[in-house]
């Protein structure tokens, strides 16, 4: 059996490297999030993270979404362009965002074991539509990654997952890079 930790690394370089795929735009980074997502279910789920855990179920579900949907796009069915987000999505996402998160924490509050029930709703919320806005390349997603792969940082250090949290780090880093890529392709005619 694998230790907890090598296990933990493992997941790592997956989610490391099919992040940086997708920020470079290539469609192999779906793939690869799909695999680092589903090998950190039982990471999270071990350290209480409830709803980081499902979150990564999400991922993986979500993964094959984006993989299909970039992938029509590149073999010519589909035309993916980067965009930015209207204001009636953005506000229909932030509806979303308030009563998604007030709603799983208090369920995560009443009925498990976690110590951080808003915490880890909020940040399981905020993957699932920020995730959402990536598959469909809006650029504003790299903006929100940043903010939320930090946050997710200070959570798993508290949870003492020290390497999750120095992934989320680079992951903010490389959400950066994503944000100055997609900003180039969306400054194209």
């Amino acid at each position: 059996m694998l230790s907890a930790v090598l296990f933990e690394l493992i997941a790592f370089s997956f989610a490391i490297v099919g992040v940086f795929l997708t920020a470079r735009g290539h469609v192999a980074g779906w793939l690869l999030g799909i695999i680092g997502s589903a090998l950190y279910i039982p990471v999270f789920f071990e350290g209480k993270l409830y709803a980081e855990s499902a979150l990564q179920l999400f991922y993986v579900l979500m993964g094959i979404y984006g993989w299909w949907h970039w992938l029509r796009a590149a073999n010519g069915t589909n035309t993916l362009q980067v965009l930015s987000i209207g204001r009636i999505t953005l506000l229909i996402l932030s509806i979303l965002f308030v009563i998604g998160s007030e709603f799983l924490g208090f369920c995560l509050d009443r009925f498990s074991n976690t110590d951080v029930p808003y915490f880890d709703a909020t940040m399981g919320v905020s993957g699932l539509l920020i995730t959402w806005m990536m598959a469909r390349k809006y650029i504003e997603n790299w903006i929100c990654w940043v903010i939320v792969d930090l946050s997710n940082a200070g959570l798993f250090i508290y949870k003492s997952l020290y390497l999750t949290a120095f992934l989320y780090i680079i992951m903010a880093v490389i959400a950066l890079y994503g944000l100055k890529t997609w900003r180039k392709e969306l400054a194209k005619p």
